[in-house]
Parts: C-alpha cells; structure tokens; sequence
C-alpha cells in the first residue's frame, strides 16, 4: 500500500532517530520494528500539536488563507467605497 508521508510520519522517524524508545523492547535509535516504541511516538507528537506544534508548511497553508481571506474582505470594503461615494454624489 503506497501513501503520502504526512508531517507526523516525520516527526515520529525523528523521535526514533533521536532515540525515543519504550525502554523494554532494545531497539535502536532509527529502528521502527517494536509497536510499543511506535504507540509512544505517537502519542508524543499527539501531545505536541496538543500543546500547538505545528510544521511551518501547515502554519504556512493557515496563513496563505488567512491573507487569501483578507484579500477578499479588502475588495468588498473597496467596493463598499465605491457605491458610498456614488450615492453620495
């Protein structure tokens, strides 16, 4: 089965290669052999985004909508504007 490697998936190759381990099962850092090791890993990025960690082309994604957003905003307050000074006339 072929799929995309998301942020997490890196996240938890970068736990294991730093060394994050269950303690019990004696792998090494890099190895993703033992499914205890994997369960913790991932429960340790799931308490990191709790806590707010998120990889910069996620915040990147939020932000280019937000400013996407705020472009739109922006011509309808133009737009506004213009009909005010219209009807003012």
């Amino acid at each position: 089965m072929i799929r995309n490697v998301t942020a997490d998936d890196i996240a938890i190759q970068v736990l294991s290669n730093e060394g994050a381990q269950c303690g019990t099962c004696g792998d090494q850092p890099g190895d993703r052999i033992c499914p205890d090791c994997e369960k913790h890993r991932a429960r340790y990025v799931a308490a990191l985004r709790t806590a707010g960690w998120a990889p910069r082309s996620e915040l990147q994604a939020q932000l280019d909508h937000a400013r996407a957003e705020l472009d739109g905003i922006k011509r309808q307050l133009n737009r506004l504007a213009t009909y005010q000074v219209v009807a003012e006339r």
